[in-house]
């Protein structure tokens, strides 16, 4: 998943070459009409040196300057008349030889004035969708789609209220962590057994901030390993850190699912903490979804890092019959 800045990069490269193509076919078009109708090339070239015609007169007789500006008004449109008829008479549109933008809002730009136009920010939620790796799941993993249905109303045992309740909380949770993205700083664990729904939440506040233009980087625990492992042992001390390495510090919000599946190592706990402690530094938010309990994770990685996340997140805690096994039974 490309930062944002990146992204900004291919956008504004995308309308250079928009701008750089429609130039190129408007002028074979005006070469091609040209050649067809050469009182055309005559009747522009007129027009276009006017204006020096003009400043020259009014030079040489300012006293006559309004008389001036008249004619050239007056001898202007008799040109135009011309050439809209010649157009015309041959099969043209009378706009056959002004550009045509894909975008007539920002001309093909990307910004009206200092503000971003609608198409760029399109075009920004089409990249980040394309690039945020769950661009297909989002379309059926959404918070329009999720069902409550799936949660008991009953309460279970060691717990002080029913699977039903929990789960409208964190969804509330979720839904304000996504309203105040950007405004308040905030990273989300979401801990509990396996087919509860966490990863179908992750999805869901990963689609609202993607419609929203926000840059979204989903990846496995193992995924994310395996990518650091790769980059701190195959690259040399010379090279660059690697774009992926980047995205990983720098894209909006960074989502880490199933944590604890992968195959842990000192390394990979240390390159965790500095991914997380990094990020939360920079006030980049993070969600890390995991099978795991609170006093397993404390286990399985170090203290310092338990103790990042445990100070720096809102936990969430997920319970309930598995979802996966309901739905089954539903069909």
């Amino acid at each position: 998943m490309p930062s944002k800045s990146t992204l900004y990069k291919q956008i504004l490269r995308y309308y250079d070459d928009v701008r750089t193509a429609t130039a190129a076919k408007l002028r074979q078009k005006r070469e091609e009409l040209y050649s067809r109708l050469p009182r055309i090339e005559e009747i522009d070239n007129q027009i276009s040196m006017a204006g020096i015609s003009m400043a020259k007169a009014v030079l040489n007789s300012p006293t006559e300057a309004i008389d001036i500006a008249l004619s050239l008004k007056e001898n202007l449109k008799k040109l135009t008349d011309e050439k809209e008829q010649l157009l015309k008479k041959n099969g043209f549109p009378p706009d056959y030889l002004e550009i045509e933008y894909k975008c007539p809002i920002c001309k093909d730009t990307g910004f009206v004035e200092d503000t971003r136009c609608a198409c760029f920010s399109q075009k920004l939620v089409d990249l980040a969708y394309n690039s945020s790796n769950i661009k297909a799941i989002v379309k059926t993993e959404n918070f329009d789609s999720f069902d409550l249905g799936y949660y008991s109303s009953e309460k279970e045992n060691g717990e002080e209220i029913s699977p039903r309740e929990n789960i409208q909380r964190i969804l509330s949770s979720c839904l304000r962590f996504t309203k105040n993205f950007g405004k308040e700083f905030d990273n989300l664990l979401l801990y509990g057994s396996p087919g509860l729904g966490k990863t179908f939440l992750c999805n869901c506040i990963a689609r609202e901030l993607l419609d929203k233009g926000i840059t979204v980087m989903y990846v496995t625990a193992s995924q994310l390993f395996k990518a650091m492992e790769k980059e701190r042992f195959t690259r040399s001390e010379e090279e660059e850190p690697s774009e992926y390495l980047e995205d990983v510090l720098g894209v909006d919000l960074l989502i880490i699912d199933d944590l604890g599946t992968e195959f842990t190592t000192v390394f990979t706990a240390g390159e965790l903490f500095n991914i997380i402690n990094t990020r939360i530094l920079n006030k980049k938010p993070v969600i890390i979804s995991t099978n795991l309990a609170l006093k397993d994770l404390s286990e399985k990685y170090s203290d310092r890092l338990t103790s990042r996340i445990m100070g720096g997140f809102t936990t969430l805690k997920f319970f309930g019959e598995d979802i996966r096994i309901l739905k089954k039974f539903r069909k």
